[in-house]
């Protein structure tokens, strides 16, 4: 998604509970009173990686905390996802360094060993992208637009962070997804760090009025705008 295109999309969205309008792509009010239902109702709309995400996933992971219930603005489900993403990488990373402990790592291949080695590295980085995602999130406002000599963040910023919470979850999920060895020790923590990831991004398309139509690939692409090219669209 280019900038011009997520400014435009914001800018003709609303802020409101969200669901997509195929026709248009922007998203709507949805009818439903339950902020979880109405924020879930439109999170299969197009592919995420690893284990993907599923409108159940979605309701039963933001419920199972609190908050969810308050909800008043699709940035507060971002929030409780953010968090719900920071327990399970904690996790994850947990079950990793006892797979990595002298016992764990006795019946383990060298090539096993070095892979956890690098789960370990990624969950380190989802622990620190997380909190830099989590606070912008925090500082997000609705109804703020444009861009003010760099103060306001413009939306795909918030969705390159959201990227790169979700490429540290993949990079382990996919070594683990294809190594049997290391799913009987690992699997549960690793697939469920990497659903949160996907539904934290998604939360945040929904914050932001947004469905980003581009892969993850394409995140350090958006951040090659120049600034020639931000500073004309602060006026949209």
């Amino acid at each position: 998604m280019t900038v011009s295109s997520a400014l435009a999309a914001v800018l003709l969205c609303t802020a409101a509970f969200l669901v997509t309008d195929a026709t248009s792509g922007c998203l709507l009010k949805a009818s439903s009173d339950d902020p979880v239902v109405s924020t879930c109702a439109n999170v299969t709309v197009h592919h995420y990686g690893g284990p993907g995400l599923t409108t159940g996933f979605c309701e039963s992971a933001l419920r199972s905390d609190k908050r969810s219930a308050a909800a008043k603005h699709p940035q507060d489900l971002a929030l409780v996802a953010m968090d719900l993403v920071q327990i399970a990488g904690a996790e994850a990373g947990a079950k990793v360094g006892d797979a990595l402990s002298p016992g764990g790592l006795a019946k383990l291949s060298n090539d096993t060993a070095l892979t956890l080695r690098y789960c370990k590295l990624d969950y380190e980085a989802l622990a620190q992208t997380v909190s830099v995602c989590r606070s912008m999130v925090q500082g997000y406002s609705p109804d703020v637009r444009g861009h003010d000599d760099g103060q306001i963040l413009l939306p795909y910023t918030y969705l390159e962070c959201a990227d790169r919470l979700m490429n540290a979850a993949h990079d382990c999920w996919d070594h683990i997804f294809h190594n049997d060895e290391m799913k009987k020790a690992v699997w549960k923590e690793v697939n469920e760090v990497a659903g949160r990831a996907n539904l934290a991004k998604a939360m945040v398309e929904q914050m932001l009025g947004i469905v980003d139509d581009e892969d993850n690939s394409h995140s350090q692409a958006r951040l090659t705008a120049t600034e020639d090219q931000v500073g004309s669209h602060s006026m949209l």
